[in-house]
C-alpha cells in the first residue's frame, strides 16, 4: 500500500516537472472571428465606411475579434478590372485564411464597389458590361463563411432572396445586373448573405428614381440592422465544415 502511494507520488512529481510544450511562434494568430472588410469606389485604402461595422462588432462582441481591410484598386476609371482584381484578391485572402484558421468564423462585407467585389468573389464575376465571366469561390470555401453584408452593391438584383433593404422589386436592379447563374449562386447562401439597397440609391436600384445622395445614405440607413445580425450570426453555434487541403481557387 505504503509503495503503491509512493509510486503514485514520484508519478506526479514528474508530470508536474514536465514542460507543457512550446508553442509555436511561426503558427498563424488565429482569432474567433476575421472580418473582411472592403471599401468604395474611390475611398482611401483601408476599410472604409464599411469598416462602421467591423468596429462594432469587434467591441461589442465576446469573441476575439481581427479586423482587415481588403487590398484592391477600388478605383473609377477602369472600374471593371478593378472590380475584377478585388474578387480575386478576396478569393486568394478567404481562401489562405480558411486553411490557416479552420476553426474561425470569417465574415465579408463591402459597401458600394466593395459589395460588388464581395458578391462577385462568391458568385462570379464579369457579365454584361462587366466583361468576360470569371469563375467564383469553390462551394466548400463559400461553405466555410459565417457572414456576408453587401451594401449599395451596384449588381444588386430584384430577385435576390437575401434583400433587407427599402428597395422593391419595381425598384428595378443595379447598373450592372449579374446573370441568371450568378444569381442562383448567390441565392443559394442566402441564409448567409444580408444585402441592403436604399430604394432612392441610382446605383443599386436604377427605377427607383433615386441619385447618388442616395447611395451615399446606405451606411448611415442601415449600419444598425446590418451590425446587430452580424453579431447574431457570429455569437450563434456552428459547426464549420472543414477546407481540403488540396482546395485550389479558380483564376
Amino acid at each position: 500500500m505504503f509503495s503503491s502511494f509512493l509510486l503514485l507520488s514520484s508519478l506526479l512529481a514528474i508530470s508536474q516537472a514536465i514542460p507543457p510544450p512550446p508553442i509555436d511562434p511561426c503558427a498563424p494568430y488565429c482569432a474567433d472571428v476575421y472580418i473582411i472588410s472592403c471599401r468604395a469606389t474611390l475611398e482611401v485604402q483601408g476599410e472604409g465606411q464599411i469598416g462602421q461595422i467591423a468596429e462594432y462588432v469587434q467591441s461589442a462582441s465576446m469573441q476575439t475579434v481581427e479586423r482587415v481591410a481588403l487590398e484592391y484598386p477600388a478605383i473609377l476609371e477602369g472600374y471593371a478590372q478593378s472590380a475584377a482584381t478585388g474578387a480575386e484578391a478576396l478569393k486568394q485572402l478567404v481562401s489562405k485564411q480558411a486553411k490557416e484558421c479552420p476553426n474561425q468564423k470569417i465574415v465579408l462585407m463591402g459597401y458600394s464597389q466593395g459589395a460588388q467585389v464581395v458578391g462577385d468573389a462568391i458568385s462570379g464575376g464579369g457579365y454584361g458590361q462587366m466583361g468576360e465571366l470569371i469563375p467564383g469561390m469553390p462551394k466548400e470555401l463559400v461553405d466555410r463563411i459565417t457572414a456576408i453584408v453587401l451594401m449599395g452593391d451596384p449588381r444588386h438584383m430584384a430577385c435576390e432572396e437575401y434583400h433587407h433593404g427599402t428597395a422593391r422589386k419595381e425598384d428595378g436592379d443595379g447598373v450592372f445586373p449579374r446573370s441568371p447563374e450568378q444569381m442562383e449562386i448567390l441565392n443559394s447562401h442566402k441564409d448567409k448573405i444580408s444585402s441592403y439597397c436604399n430604394r432612392k440609391d441610382a446605383l443599386c436600384a436604377v427605377r427607383g428614381r433615386g441619385n447618388l445622395g442616395g447611395h451615399y445614405d446606405t451606411i448611415s440607413m442601415f449600419v444598425t440592422p446590418a451590425r446587430e445580425w452580424v453579431l447574431e450570426m457570429i455569437d450563434g453555434p456552428e459547426e464549420l465544415p472543414e477546407v481540403p487541403d488540396e482546395l485550389e481557387v479558380t483564376k
